[in-house]
């Protein structure tokens, strides 16, 4: 035997326990999923003693769109074949858990988000195939009970005269806002200061998705909004979930996550799953979408 044998059996040693060094860190890596404290109360009640991957209604007390999300990723999950255990990290708000899967602190979040808060850092996550797809996120301008004259308008041209309140940090409802014409716009960073602003009579309407309740009631903060009846707006854009491309498990977790959604959606369980959650309303099929897609 030559010093040429023993260096190639050292080398094949050397690539074995590499593998097996790495399979091992693999395995003992959990997938770490970010949620806001209020979705996982609500998913925790919607859940009960059910398993998520055995969920097979998606509607009943609980169910929202943030709590069917984080059902439908488990049951992608599955079916893409991710094996790793799941590990649900509390999050601040909505933009430090972005912030984390950007910096690979966490896989994901539990709900999809905006593509316009993810194009500009497709070199951090990877994109999954959307859930709403374009032109389905379709809300509601929401006004105080006793603005008569904010729910009297019905016209785009009658509510572009009425001062809307939303956030810089909401791209997508700006985008749609100023598509549409809308010229006075105020600007606060949260809900909760919009509900006040309206209540306070300093501007006149908001964006909301509309509430599960027979007459579509929001009440923030012991204020009540109402829609205004018979009118809708599609929010431009599609949401998807992002996935830290640093993370160990990213690129396994995406790939699977990825393949389970294209099963979701050709088997009609994504369309399905939002319907009875009451995300998608098809009693308001009939309520003029204000903002038609173009056609050509």
């Amino acid at each position: 035997m030559n010093k040429h044998f023993f260096t190639g059996v050292l080398r094949n040693l050397m690539i074995v326990l590499a593998l097996s060094l790495s399979t091992s860190q693999l395995k003992a890596e959990t997938a770490r999923i970010g949620v806001l404290p209020d979705i996982q109360a609500d998913y925790r009640l919607f859940l009960g003693e059910r398993s998520p991957t055995a969920v097979d209604y998606y509607g009943g007390p609980h169910a929202r769109r943030d709590v069917i999300d984080l059902v439908l990723m488990q049951q992608a999950l599955a079916l893409g074949g991710f094996t790793q255990p799941l590990e649900f990290i509390a999050e601040e708000n909505y933009f430090r858990s972005i912030r984390n899967v950007l910096d690979g602190k966490t896989l994901t979040i539990s709900g999809t988000i905006w593509y316009q808060d993810l194009e500009d850092q497709r070199d951090k996550v990877h994109i999954t195939p959307p859930l709403v797809l374009d032109g389905q996120f379709t809300v509601g301008f929401y006004t105080s009970a006793d603005n008569l004259k904010a729910q009297s308008s019905k016209s785009l041209a009658q509510l572009t005269q009425l001062k809307v309140v939303t956030s810089r940090q909401w791209k997508p409802d700006l985008m749609t806002l100023e598509s549409m014409g809308f010229n006075k716009i105020m600007y606060t960073p949260n809900w909760v200061n919009m509900a006040r602003m309206i209540n306070a009579k300093r501007v006149d309407l908001t964006l909301s998705p509309f509430a599960m309740n027979p007459e579509q009631e929001i009440l923030v903060d012991g204020i009540r909004l109402v829609p205004i009846k018979g009118v809708r707006v599609a929010i431009r854009g599609s949401r998807h979930w992002p996935v830290s491309k640093s993370h160990p498990l990213g690129d396994a977790f995406y790939q699977a996550l990825s393949k389970g959604i294209s099963q979701l959606r050709a088997n009609g369980t994504i369309e399905r799953a939002y319907r009875e959650c009451g995300f998608f309303h098809p009693e308001l099929a009939s309520w003029q979408l204000l903002n038609p897609p173009a056609t050509n």
